[in-house]
């Protein structure tokens, strides 16, 4: 008589090396990819995380970028609340690892500030500018921290009226480190 529930007819997929144990407290989200390039990002994660003690929860959300990851990172204490920056795939490990560590604040973001930013400039300020969306026509307004005379690039934006993902101009220093947002006029 076979037994209920019936086995699963598929076979396992092979992995390559141990797994993590699976730590209750981290809540790993990847969006931008497929299912089956979902899993070796998730396991970078976890095995980032491996060896800690995640007594407060963790959540890594992980949106694919071209060739890179966006990476947010909300845990305990306000220096982990939403905490944002762009790793390579080949990093995502140890950029995550250095991160949780406290060895560097934002991986790509302190070699995008060294590349990009006027030596001794300093004179960064919160800067807000208005927008309308392309889909809904209703104005948003992207803030953002910035350096007068700093390039732009184009950055994918969430309209927060309709959700539409359209691209605005920022500064190189926020879209390399993830850290703008958009509101509602």
């Amino acid at each position: 008589m076979p037994s209920y529930p019936p086995a699963p007819s598929f076979p396992r997929r092979a992995t390559a090396g141990p797994r993590p144990a699976p730590q209750p407290n981290l809540k790993v989200l990847v969006a931008g990819v497929d299912k089956d390039a979902r899993a070796p990002v998730e396991m970078a994660v976890r095995q980032a995380f491996a060896g800690r003690d995640l007594q407060a929860p963790w959540s890594v959300s992980l949106v694919r970028l071209g060739q890179s990851w966006s990476v947010t990172l909300s845990g305990p204490g306000e220096r982990f609340r939403h905490l944002s920056f762009v790793a390579e795939q080949h990093r995502l490990e140890d950029a995550i690892r250095e991160v949780i560590s406290g060895d560097v604040a934002r991986p790509s973001a302190a070699a995008a500030a060294s590349s990009s930013a006027p030596a001794g400039s300093g004179s960064r300020a919160k800067i807000q500018e208005r927008h309308v969306c392309g889909k809904c026509k209703k104005e948003l307004r992207v803030s953002y921290e910035g350096e007068p005379g700093e390039p732009k690039e184009s950055a994918p934006v969430a309209c927060p009226h309709c959700w539409a993902m359209i691209h605005v101009e920022i500064g190189t220093w926020a879209v390399v480190g993830g850290d703008y947002s958009a509101d509602k006029l």
